[in-house]
């Protein structure tokens, strides 16, 4: 057995010894008596399937790992470090049937299974879907559909046994015991589908493919709950023992409190735990501000976006409005906090955890009419104010200014500004025009005068916020800026529609770049379309360049459905045609048509940026090839336009 895996373990009679000895000294669960017993001598086994169990930097985690910890807590004890071990799931399975001393878990509980083992729990509950490759075109209604298709599942897996009871024959069921085995099977067209745990499953995809959301989830089998199984020999009272300890942590205590069941819970489902953080901004025009007494802007309407993806019980009404620094102050200083938004600074790196970004925002120096700076030299010579803890007081230090005049609020600094006692302001485009519009006394008395740098922005939370929690958040900002609904939008590209008009890149990119991806793209195509679009799809240079992430390819059908895109896999096996940007432009169906009449051209629209956070506009390339399956392509590739 291969890392860390289980090998042939022979327990002596001192395991059945040290529990009848334990079950002799504890007088009432949780509840050890003044004579220690040892521990338990047993092996727990377990396998990679997040977020109940997993290694992550040599580290076990999850929410089977954590309540198997507080279990023997409850019970007086502390679990020894190496009494979990982590492997293939078949391996864990038949050491577990078959050798006494044994636990298996996250094991899903099924009347097939039920006299195999002796179980406590349930540890939580999981739902076992179907995935299939993007672009496929299989869609499962109903159980009966499902023996037309070869369907991969890990050995001795329940989902072998749900497909089974679904009805599909055993020789359409391809197992392996390494789920990376059937996912590479799945993306290389040798399987249909693929049947997992739906978390686990898209953490395991994530992890053999490099992208969160590669496989699209087809087909929901079953909503099941998983247990900790023991070997049969356990004593039955052991079994007891261990199941009200689990009992007594989900019990709520009597202050009202989480139970300890549910504070780990909370650790690492996003449902859950993202509902108790505290959220905090600022007046940030557009990205978040008050208006009508509720918190709005851009921010604002991606994290309440969030909130619904997650199926999280929280929307705006949560978030709160308050200074910078205080925000700023509280997320670095309280667990539990969520700052939002905030520019990702390489000094800010370590003190928080990040997800985004949402936008970028540009700070420049505001001055009274009639003045100005014409270069860096001169910024020396000005006296400046700035934010306390704002990025526009990290950009002053990096260009070796030191002389700041520090507030804690945009409005006092303004006033100084208009009185003379401070030459310049600096601080973010739009938010500072919204704010010097709303208490300047003359507010067209004071420009923009010389740009500092272009941020992006993320949303930050209290270094202590459990890792699961960040990730689940990220994914879902993700699918909002990557999923296309019904009309070939994502929900961030019409919040952003909302409040902004497109702008430019910084990246610059030529022509000649976006033609020649498209060219040797074409080239690929002929010599092995198959290949050249699972390279593609999984990203790979030269398809999106690594020196250059905003070049990238992307290719079309003859009838406007996406064949790859090298950024963007959800978007593989969408009809677009007739489909717009945010500006209402049909821009697909006019490169696939000006492609079957001209060969190639170029065409303007406005896109996202997997470079850069926002909308741009955007130049395409585009031209016609014949795949090596005899296939008609459109084959695209784009430059982002600067000022």
């Amino acid at each position: 057995m291969n890392r860390k895996v289980i090998g042939s373990y022979r327990r002596s009679l001192t395991v059945i010894f040290a529990f009848i000895l334990l079950a002799a000294c504890i007088a009432v669960l949780g509840c050890v008596t003044e004579d220690k017993v040892a521990a338990p001598d047993l092996i727990f086994l377990t396998e990679e399937f997040p977020p109940f169990n997993y290694e992550e930097e040599g580290e076990l985690k999850g929410i089977g790992v954590e309540l198997l910890k507080a279990t023997y807590e409850e019970m007086g004890f502390s679990l020894p470090d190496d009494a979990i071990r982590i492997g293939l799931f078949t391996e864990g399975y038949q050491t577990t049937l078959s050798t006494p001393g044994y636990v298996l878990f996250s094991t899903a509980r099924r009347p097939e299974r039920e006299d195999q083992f002796l179980w406590a729990g349930p540890i939580a509950s999981t739902t076992i879907v179907l995935f299939s490759r993007r672009g496929s075109g299989i869609t499962v209604a109903e159980d009966r559909v499902l023996n037309q298709y070869k369907i991969g599942a890990v050995e001795d897996d329940v989902s072998v046994l749900e497909l089974k009871q679904a009805g599909v024959d055993e020789a359409q069921i391809i197992t392996d015991p390494d789920p990376i085995n059937l996912i590479r099977m799945l993306d290389s067209g040798e399987i249909d589908l693929y049947a997992s745990g739906d978390l686990a499953g898209e953490y395991l995809i994530a992890k053999a493919t490099g992208k969160y959301g590669y496989f699209n989830q087809v087909y929901r089998l079953a909503e099941l709950d998983i247990y900790y199984a023991f070997n049969k020999e356990t004593p039955e009272q052991e079994i007891e023992w261990f199941q009200s300890a689990i009992d007594a942590l989900k019990e709520t205590p009597a202050d009202g409190g989480l139970s300890g069941y549910n504070q780990i819970l909370n650790r690492y489902m996003p449902s859950k735990g993202l509902a108790t953080l505290t959220y905090m901004t600022e007046e940030y025009y557009p990205y978040n501000f008050l208006e009508d007494g509720l918190v709005q802007g851009i921010s604002v309407d991606i994290l309440e976006e969030i909130f619904t993806d997650l199926n999280t019980d929280l929307s705006r009404d949560q978030m709160f409005l308050s200074t910078w620094e205080d925000g700023y102050q509280k997320t670095l200083s309280i667990p539990g906090y969520v700052l939002f938004s905030t520019a990702r600074t390489p000094e800010r790196e370590e003190l928080f955890l990040w997800a985004g970004p949402i936008v970028r925002s540009r700070n420049v120096l505001f001055m009274r009419a009639g003045e100005s700076v014409q270069t860096e030299e001169e910024i020396f010579k000005l006296s400046i104010g700035a934010i306390t803890d704002d990025v526009a007081a990290d950009d002053l230090r990096l260009l070796g200014y030191e002389k700041i005049t520090y507030a804690t609020g945009a409005e006092e600094l303004i006033q100084a500004l208009e009185a003379g006692e401070i030459d310049a302001w600096a601080y973010a485009e739009y938010p500072g025009i919204r704010l010097i519009g709303m208490h300047a006394r003359h507010p067209e008395s004071i420009i923009i005068a010389y740009p500092l740098t272009m941020h992006e922005y993320y949303v930050t939370f209290n270094r202590e916020t459990p890792e699961p929690l960040i990730q689940a958040f990220q994914q879902a900002l993700d699918r909002i800026r990557s999923e296309n609904d019904a009309f070939g939008l994502s929900r961030y590209e019409r919040i952003l529609y909302r409040y902004l008009t497109p702008g430019y890149a910084t990246e610059v990119l030529t022509k000649e770049d976006a033609v020649g991806l498209v060219s040797l793209t074409a080239d690929a195509l002929a010599d092995d379309a198959p290949a050249t679009i699972r390279a593609i799809k999984a990203g790979r240079h030269p398809y999106r360049d690594e020196e250059k992430p905003g070049l990238y390819v992307f290719v079309y059908d003859t009838d406007v459905v996406m064949v790859a895109d090298a950024t963007n896999v959800h978007l593989v096996g969408v009809s677009f045609r007739g489909k717009t940007d945010v500006t209402g432009k049909a821009f697909r169906d006019i490169m696939v048509e000006g492609a079957l009449e001209n060969g190639s051209g170029w065409e303007d629209y406005v896109s996202i940026n997997p470079a850069e956070s926002g909308l741009f506009w955007k130049s395409t390339y585009y031209q016609l090839a014949i795949g090596s399956d005899g296939k008609e392509y459109v084959v695209c590739s784009g430059i982002f336009k600067t000022e």
